[in-house]
């Protein structure tokens, strides 16, 4: 038996993942906290995790040895205190959860809803608005250039969905020499250049710090005159008062957002007020596809955890582990 900490905001979401893991082992003894709270036990050998862990939750843990997230993102967790404790820290790779396809299907869904003005549409279907005398064009993705900024899973999957449509593709990478065929690659030192040639510029990129408010006000500055922004990786990597600011003098068209960088959103938030700006409350992953298969994946992990085999998702290197790990054969 393995006891086992459930460290995260208490959806619904996560609530389900949580069930299904104990049906699945049941062996092991599952206890959930939220953060902020105080951790159930002092004795948790593996925390699966959404969102932050910081150092306090790592020191009060004395049989701790391994954090693992249930999502790609670990920039939530004090991984260096994690290392010095002899932790090891692992990420749910987009590609073998079904994440990225969940978040591919939202980033396509977002860039729809903002070329055709989906809340405008809606609020006149609605009754909260009248049809505009003014003629407003809807725009259309064909023959459109998008720009991926992060050529990892989720951007491949995304680049192989947008193909059907017709789209020009380019993508934003710090190698940018593995873009798929047909991508014309920038490295990160032409954000700049490959932004100004874009219609819709989509972030599938961490939330690290080298990557925050990477799209700032001279970014969206020089993006094209009715551009698209798309955000499916993490708030902080945008300058939400400089997007603001261009969506509202008419610079760029709109915007489509799944992150923020105050979540969850809050009603006062003052993008939620642009009609041009299209929000989703973090839904990107929350699938049924993606509940799958991080349950599966979890439940590898945790099986190579046992036998003492060290998982792929790995991020971290401690000098003295607690529980040795071997690669596996």
């Amino acid at each position: 038996m393995m006891k086992i900490g459930f460290l995260g905001k208490q959806n619904a979401f996560a609530l389900e993942m949580l069930r299904r893991l104990q049906c699945v082992h049941p062996e092991d003894e599952f206890s959930a906290w939220q953060p902020g709270e105080k951790a159930p036990s002092t004795e948790l050998e593996v925390i699966i995790a959404f969102g932050k862990v910081d150092s306090k939750d790592i020191e009060a843990q004395t049989k701790l040895g391994l954090i693992q997230m249930a999502s790609a993102g670990y920039e939530g967790v004090d991984v260096g205190a994690s290392t010095n404790a002899g932790v090891w820290v692992g990420s749910a790779p987009t590609t073998k959860t079904g994440n990225g396809e969940s978040v591919a299907e939202l980033a396509m869904l977002l860039m729809l809803a903002v070329s055709r003005r989906l809340n405008e549409e809606l609020a006149v279907t609605q009754g909260r608005t009248q049809v505009s005398a003014k003629l407003e064009v809807n725009r259309a993705l064909f023959g459109k250039t998008a720009c991926i900024v992060g050529l990892g899973g989720i951007g491949d999957l995304l680049i192989e969905r947008l193909r059907g449509f017709g789209m020009i593709l380019t993508g934003v990478d710090d190698y940018p020499e593995h873009a798929p065929n047909g991508v014309k690659g920038y490295g990160r030192d032409q954000l700049k250049l490959a932004a100004a040639d874009a219609d819709y510029l989509v972030l599938a990129i961490p939330g690290t710090k080298d990557n925050e408010n990477m799209i700032d006000g001279t970014v969206l500055a020089g993006m094209k005159k009715n551009a698209v922004l798309v955000n499916v990786g993490r708030g902080n990597l945008v300058d939400e008062s400089a997007l603001l600011a261009a969506v509202k003098s008419g610079h760029l068209y709109g915007a489509g957002l799944d992150v923020v960088k105050d979540e969850p959103v809050s009603e006062g938030n003052p993008l939620l007020k642009e009609p041009r700006i299209f929000v989703t409350p973090h839904i990107a992953g929350s699938t049924d596809l993606m509940l799958d298969g991080t349950v599966s994946y979890l439940g590898e992990v945790l099986a190579e955890f046992r036998q003492g085999i060290r998982s792929g998702g790995i991020v971290n290197e401690p000098l003295n582990p607690r529980v040795p790990l071997r690669d596996p054969k």
